[in-house]
């Protein structure tokens, strides 16, 4: 058996020997001397004319109706014994008690050529209630499969999963080769050319569905024996696709079954459902399911033709996985949703973390000059040398500290303060907020600061969002030059606009970033300093993406890093 397009379609007695019971049929060149009709003699055979004649044994038939289907060149039919009508261009013959023990097709062409001619029989439940509506069925059955091809393709490129991707590609040769049945069964003989496109859409089909197998049931990790077997026949696969680059034809599929291609990850998925994955139920379940269909195809147990049964099961696996899928799909979201949660927490207690850190870094002075004036009050009331005037000094001295203390608390709280409203702001007021949290320790860490603005432009956005980017950025840039000792140390800024969108540069001289971390430092938990979190620098990243449509990039310059905020 060649090609699975002649089991699906039951082409001929030669692959179909059930039609004996009732039907047989025969040929003969002369129109004359008749004998039994075989596919292959007759298959590269050239002919000027030819009649077939099929005897009926109406006594097997009794009172079941069947009907005669035939594919041939119909405009070279020049005689026949029987009635007939053409549906879909193709020629049907009622065949029931009633009709003619004997029925002659003859047909003549106007030059010699390879005799068109292919036949089957189908039920009167499949001529009534499918023949007329099959286009609808292929209609839908087509859309089914292209809709999970693209979509789940569209998917792959969001979330790079190979999962996906195998899927998406096995959705689409496996409509290519349905078309490809379609096409042949209203041809007596598929070209060559023709012939060989669908067994790599078949075969990739197939190969596809082992990939995505591996990928969604996890083999490699949770049942490595299982993972072999399927590599195995993934490369059985990939040597009948060169077999048919050569041949032209399918080698794989002449000694196996189709149904094994699809029963072979429905056994790796029971393995896997018993190794204690449940979630493979579902995709077990649609592997068996397409299984079984193929298999009805080829054994012709149902009164149904193959090519309705496969355009049925077909898109009924693609419902089964999408649904797998996208509950799949929906998990997956879920948990990203929960890691975003935890990591913006996370980011709030090591925000929180540097506002305390920042805070008390600017009250120190103030506490120390506090400190000073309690001492300097002690040692007067020692010496008995207080008087109003000095005493009113002093309190006025303590009340300026102790304001800057309460405005610097203000500050900090506003800073952090969660905008849930967009608001209209200029890019550069936004920095000057981070600068001024900063500026106190760059003075103590004896850091050159410069704030260049040469182009400023104004945002509908969160503005303290803004904001605390920069200061990340500026926090990251003060530690790496203390960390390092740089002498020297330097950080800038620099606020330009270039063909209506800003871009802000923050850099440093501290060397720089290693070439092996520059694509990591974005990613979250990722990090350098020994008690540093990983996520500053992420939810930046998160930040200027989701909230301000916005990119943020890091490249290597000069003596430092430099980042880019483009908006």
């Amino acid at each position: 058996m060649k090609h699975l397009i002649f089991f699906i379609l039951f082409i001929s007695n030669l692959y179909s020997y059930e039609y004996e019971w009732f039907i047989k049929d025969y040929v003969a060149e002369d129109h004359i001397h008749f004998k039994e009709l075989r596919f292959r003699d007759y298959q590269d055979k050239i002919l000027e004319e030819f009649t077939i004649k099929f005897e009926l044994d109406l006594e097997r038939l009794a009172d079941d109706v069947y009907y005669l289907q035939i594919v041939s060149n119909k405009d070279s039919l020049v005689y026949t014994n029987v009635n007939y009508e053409i549906i879909n261009d193709i020629i049907f013959v009622k065949l029931d008690k009633y009709q003619k023990n004997e029925i002659f097709f003859k047909y003549k062409y106007e030059e010699p050529k390879i005799a068109e001619f292919r036949w089957k029989y189908i039920t009167d439940f499949e001529y009534n209630y499918l023949l007329r509506y099959e286009g609808i069925l292929y209609g839908v059955a087509y859309g089914i499969i292209f809709c999970a091809f693209l979509y789940y393709l569209i998917i792959y490129f969001s979330t790079k999963m190979r999962c996906f991707l195998y899927y998406s590609l096995m959705q689409l040769f496996v409509l290519l080769s349905l078309v490809g049945f379609v096409y042949f069964s209203y041809k007596s003989h598929p070209t060559i050319t023709v012939q060989a496109l669908v067994d790599i859409a078949e075969t990739l089909s197939f190969l596809f569905t082992l990939l995505f197998a591996q990928a969604i049931l996890k083999t490699k990790e949770r049942v490595p024996n299982v993972h072999i077997l399927l590599n195995i026949f993934i490369i059985l696969n990939i040597l009948d696709l060169i077999a048919i680059f050569i041949y032209k034809y399918s080698i794989l599929y002449i000694y196996m079954p189709f149904y094994i291609g699809i029963l072979i990850p429905a056994i790796a998925g029971v393995i896997t459902i018993f190794k204690g994955d449940k979630s493979a139920i579902i995709y077990t379940l649609g592997w068996m399911v397409v299984s079984i269909f193929i298999y009805l195809a080829e054994y012709y147990i149902t009164p149904i033709s193959g090519i309705y049964i496969v355009h049925i099961g077909t898109p009924l696996e693609s419902l089964i996985f999408s649904f797998a899928l996208g509950y799949m799909l929906h998990n997956l979201v879920k948990e990203k949703n929960e890691k975003e949660k935890l990591l913006i927490h996370q980011s709030k207690l090591a925000s929180m973390g540097e506002m305390i850190n920042n805070i008390a870094h600017q009250w120190r002075q103030p506490l120390t000059h506090l400190g000073f004036i309690n001492m300097n009050l002690q040692l007067d009331l020692e010496d008995d040398k207080l008087d109003k005037d000095y005493i009113r000094n002093k309190i006025e001295e303590s009340n300026l500290q102790l304001d800057f203390m309460s405005k610097t608390i203000d500050n900090f709280r506003d800073f952090y303060k969660p905008n849930k409203e967009k608001e209209l702001f200029y890019i550069s007021i936004a920095i000057q907020k981070a600068i001024d949290i900063m500026k106190p320790i760059f003075k103590d860490k004896k850091i050159d600061f410069k704030f260049e603005i040469k182009n400023d432009k104004e945002l509908n956005s969160y503005e303290n969002e803004y904001s605390q980017v920069i200061l990340n950025l500026l926090t990251n840039a003060k530690d790496v030059l203390i960390a390092k000792n740089i002498e020297n140390p330097e950080i800038k800024i620099v606020l330009d606009i270039k063909d209506e969108t800003s871009i802000v540069l923050v850099m440093d001289n501290g060397g720089g970033i290693e070439k092996k971390n520059i694509d990591l430092i974005f990613d979250p938990y990722f990090t350098t300093k020994q008690k540093g979190s990983g996520i500053g620098l992420y939810m930046s990243k998160m930040i200027i993406e989701s909230h301000f449509k916005g990119r943020i990039e890091v490249e290597n310059r000069d003596f430092g890093a430099t980042f880019l905020i483009k908006v």
